[in-house]
């Protein structure tokens, strides 16, 4: 699909990530930026460990207030000056910076100019909200074959919201990880998805994406075909095909989805490679299921992978307890399960023929 995130061609932008915005004593902090500082280090060594181009995206203000939205004229030109170029607190948070860091001048970057600060760190200056915004932003991405863009840093409502919208517009794939963005808030990253914005929950999710190009994405009826084929594969493989597997399998909006289970797809190169499954059990509870990995792409982590988004989509969906059924011929998934925290127990035999395992983890 043309919307897919592309690890090869991915970029991190760090917003206003600035002394005078991001530390407690900064002249003008925002709420709840200095808390995102070790995710946004970690986000960043993870890029910068697969060679992937970190840019850092600050903004600069005139003691005159010359440069400054209309909302801010006024507050700079009379004498409060926030980021002024040369000043400590327009600095970049010294955590977020490569080692070996290479000196970069904010009257360069006053003058438009995109500067390289590390092996594949770069500086910019923004004039408003939007990193897109009067910059050389956008060719460089485009010169660099970019398609794919990660977008954290300072103050959701403001600069980082602008900056996916303009990017959005430009056609870029997005993505976010709301723990390194400060201000963001549930509905704002509903909204995003609804415009295809890509969500990772946990830092672990980027690399593995970044590493392997595997990418976990919802149930979408594009996918049903796949879902259907890869776990018949599996069942074949090693089990009979009961006639709950034909239900479910046939009709999986009918069998899970609208009773409020959920339905994930592991994407390599933006084919479906592996799937999981929540189905709500009769007794109100929640059971992984239909858990299958194609026979190529077997030994990547997937399955593990696909669990662990299952296991946090369950809980977010306020599961108590999260159930499964197996069998102890099945040695590779009962390792994935007991090392994900599954323990097991006693079996109900009467769910599926092939089940001689229980197992369960409290959530």
């Amino acid at each position: 699909m043309s919307n897919i995130l592309e690890c090869d061609k991915s970029a991190l932008l760090i917003i206003d990530m600035q002394k005078d915005f991001a530390t407690f004593n900064g002249k003008a902090y925002i709420d709840g930026t200095e808390e995102i500082v070790p995710n946004l280090v970690t986000l960043a060594n993870i890029f910068r460990r697969q060679g992937k181009d970190v840019i850092h995206i600050i903004r600069l203000y005139h003691p005159d207030g010359s440069n400054a939205e209309l909302c801010r004229k006024d507050i700079i030109s009379s004498g409060k000056h926030i980021v002024a170029p040369q000043s400590e607190g327009a600095a970049i948070i010294d955590k977020l910076l490569p080692d070996n860091i290479r000196p970069y001048h904010h009257e360069d970057l006053l003058k438009g100019e995109i500067v390289q600060c590390g092996v594949n760190d770069y500086v910019l200056y923004k004039p408003r909200w939007g990193a897109f915004y009067d910059t050389e932003l956008h060719n460089m991405l485009q010169s660099k074959g970019i398609t794919t863009l990660f977008i954290a840093g300072c103050n959701f409502p403001n600069c980082p919201r602008t900056t996916i919208y303009e990017a959005s517009e430009r056609d870029y794939k997005v993505s976010i990880i709301p723990s390194t963005i400060s201000g963001i808030y549930e509905r704002g990253i509903k909204e995003l998805q609804h415009i295809g914005i890509h969500v990772f929950e946990e830092l672990s999710f980027v690399d593995s994406f970044l590493k392997n190009g595997i990418l976990i994405v919802n149930y979408q009826p594009a996918y049903k075909h796949a879902f259907e084929t890869l776990n018949k594969a599996w069942l074949n493989k090693y089990f009979d095909i009961e006639p709950i597997d034909e239900y479910v399998l046939s009709k999986p909006e009918d069998a899970i989805l609208n009773d409020g289970g959920k339905i994930l797809f592991a994407l390599k190169n933006g084919q479906v490679t592996g799937t999981v499954a929540l189905k709500k059990m009769t007794n109100g509870g929640f059971e992984l299921t239909k858990m299958a990995v194609h026979e190529n792409y077997q030994g990547l982590g997937i399955g593990t992978l696909l669990c662990k988004h299952a296991i946090l989509l369950a809980k977010n969906l306020h599961v108590k307890e999260l159930v499964l059924f197996s069998h102890s011929r099945l040695k590779n998934a009962l390792s994935i399960y007991r090392k994900l925290g599954f323990l097991e127990t006693d079996v109900d035999k009467t769910i599926y023929k092939r089940a001689d395992i229980r197992m369960a983890l409290q959530l």
